[in-house]
């Protein structure tokens, strides 16, 4: 039993997440605030990328020009493949089914879920949304596909790394002092020339990083140079 759930104010900020929810039935499970920053940032021409599929999908798909969303449970990708055909949707998303046991306790260094996004050319995709397993193996791949300016999406965000800002004596926050394992600390490293915005409920965090301009891809092993022969 979570005795968080007992706390008048994790108890109030629960309840107004379940009201907005019920009067918003069509809005993505994120923070309120992340969709209203998601709503006014999309244009129609966007393309945009996602792993865990659901609310997003639908939401994402009415307002962007293309979207890439994979699932990694089988009856949800099921259910969720029928509403984009009853909303007629289907033709504007990219939807994939790959299976993924994997948690972020136990990063892998590559497998095809993450690797869903490694046929993307780099520097083609308006937003990433990483929502789903493996998170931290997800963003490796996902930031090199972002264009210059776009959007790099972490739900969740206070499971994983550190939000300073966090009131200290806050009792709804699943809050870190640090990063969650070793491959969140060389996320965090890799996107420290980013810019970012945290938006929260009081319940979870969901935090975009902005791809700078002149961004290289700090997650592509640098190539040996040839010695020169004198």
């Amino acid at each position: 039993m979570n005795l968080r759930s007992f706390r008048p104010a994790y108890f109030f900020k629960r309840l107004g997440q379940m009201r907005f929810e019920k009067s918003h039935p069509e809005a993505p499970w994120l923070a309120e605030s992340a969709i209203l920053l998601l709503d006014s940032y999309l244009k129609p021409t966007d393309i945009g990328f996602e792993w865990g599929s659901g609310r997003s999908t639908l939401w994402l798909a009415q307002r962007v020009a293309h979207l890439h969303s994979v699932e990694n449970n089988r009856r949800w990708y099921g259910a969720v493949k029928k509403q984009l055909k009853a909303a007629h949707l289907s033709r504007k998303v990219t939807y994939q089914f790959i299976p993924c046991e994997r948690t972020e306790v136990d990063e892998p260094s590559d497998h095809p879920y993450a690797d869903a996004a490694k046929a993307i050319p780099d520097n083609s995709l308006d937003f990433a949304l990483v929502d789903g397993n493996i998170r931290a193996s997800c963003m490796r791949v996902i930031a090199a596909k972002i264009n210059p300016g776009g959007l790099l999406i972490l739900d969740n965000a206070n499971r994983f790394i550190p939000n300073r800002y966090l009131d200290k004596h806050s009792t709804v926050h699943e809050r870190r002092s640090e990063p969650r394992s070793s491959a969140w600390a060389r996320m965090m490293e890799h996107l420290k020339d980013w810019r970012w915005i945290n938006t929260t409920n009081g319940i979870w965090d969901t935090r975009f990083w902005i791809k700078p301009l002149n961004a290289s891809n700090p997650f592509r092993e640098a190539k040996t140079r040839p010695r020169l022969v004198e």
